[in-house]
């Protein structure tokens, strides 16, 4: 069920200076592993949504809270030289539940930056602000929470300095808004300082919007025809977190690498998704999800919680699979148009005690 009690909405409904933004969380339909080794993937943003507010504050500080993981933490801006400490900080000093907002923090400023007036002092482009954040969603169970705070944070702190600084400071020039692309960019930066070795799939579908196909860590937006994204338009979702993963997804990723069978997997799940870009039936649809999910069992990333999900989602709904690394965290179930099925559909997950239920669609960007 969905959490939308956000308190800095309440706070921004009497503050004129405040700003909010949203980003949509993702699911990956088809491909998670063999995306890896180079194989396509169909990712797509679903409207469970990140939200956060940013206002400009009195005092030379940077503040971030983190409303869910009840974190909060302050960065002082006061001086010339703490600014250029912030902007080239080892972002490994960071507690990890504020490492990615402090990153994307960090890298869109350095951004913005370098592509502004160079006439422009950095003192004058970095001003103290307040951001919270709050999500619809659960942590590290696979829905890209983490990139959607990242986007989040980039579109408020972007659209604080664009709207408050640089056009007060360039009022001859009309402040360009960051597009999708280069939001995704700077995302993508934020994962990959972070973790090392990171996949797009994330931070460009949460950016983006829609649905993508991602092959070789690389994003076409001529791979799907626009056919069948109005048929995903159509489609209808229930994500069940099942299960606290037991396993992290470098562990997964390596247990699959090492499996002798990955080859001929991966070519049948690839085989899926050539099917899948000509669907247009619920049904078919909801199969190829099934096939989908058993060529994942086979590589041993499943769980007794999750196939007992996926049944459940087939007997009370079109089809089933678990979506992200495995070993716990998320399934994704196709709903079909009769009411009374999903009632029992989700009557029968809460007997098995899944952690959380949410109804979702796909989400596109505006």
């Amino acid at each position: 069920m969905k959490n939308n009690d956000f308190n800095g909405n309440h706070d921004c409904n009497s503050d004129c200076n405040c700003i909010l933004e949203q980003s949509p969380s993702k699911i990956i339909l088809f491909g998670e592993h063999a995306v890896v080794d180079g194989y396509p993937a169909i990712s797509m943003a679903i409207d469970l949504k990140t939200h956060g507010t940013i206002k400009k504050l009195e005092s030379k500080k940077i503040k971030v809270n983190l409303e869910d993981l009840n974190e909060e933490i302050e960065i002082n801006i006061e001086t010339e030289e703490e600014i250029r400490n912030f902007l080239s900080l080892d972002i490994n000093t960071i507690d990890k539940n504020v490492k990615y907002v402090v990153c994307a923090i960090k890298n869109t400023l350095n951004y913005l930056n370098e592509n502004t007036n160079p006439d422009v002092n950095i003192n004058d482009l970095i001003v103290p602000f307040e951001l919270t954040l709050h999500s619809e969603t659960p942590v590290s169970c696979g829905l890209g929470s983490s990139a959607s705070a990242v986007l989040t944070t980039i579109k408020l702190v972007s659209k604080l300095l664009g709207s408050e600084l640089l056009v007060r400071l360039l009022p001859s020039e009309d402040f360009t808004s960051l597009s999708n692309l280069e939001m995704a960019e700077i995302a993508y930066s934020v994962e990959k300082e972070i973790q090392g070795r990171a996949s797009i799939t994330d931070t460009y579908t949460v950016s983006m919007g829609g649905i993508l196909e991602i092959t070789n860590n690389e994003y076409d937006p001529n791979n799907l025809n626009n056919k069948f994204v109005e048929f995903i338009k159509t489609c209808n979702f229930l994500i069940v977190y099942v299960e606290e993963r037991s396993r992290k997804t470098a562990e997964l990723v390596q247990e699959v690498g090492n499996n002798s069978k990955k080859d001929e997997i991966f070519s049948k799940i690839g085989e899926i998704i050539l099917k899948l870009k000509t669907c247009n039936d619920k049904v078919e649809f909801g199969n190829l999800m099934v096939q989908n999910h058993n060529l994942l069992k086979e590589l041993n990333i499943s769980t007794e919680k999750i196939d007992q999900v996926i049944e459940l989602g087939s007997k009370y709904g079109l089809g089933a699979k678990l979506t992200g690394a495995g070993g716990g965290g998320c399934a994704i179930i196709l709903l079909d148009d009769d009411s009374l099925h999903k009632k029992e559909l989700i009557d029968n997950l809460k007997k098995i005690s899944v952690k959380g239920i949410f109804e979702c669609k796909m989400y596109l960007e505006s």
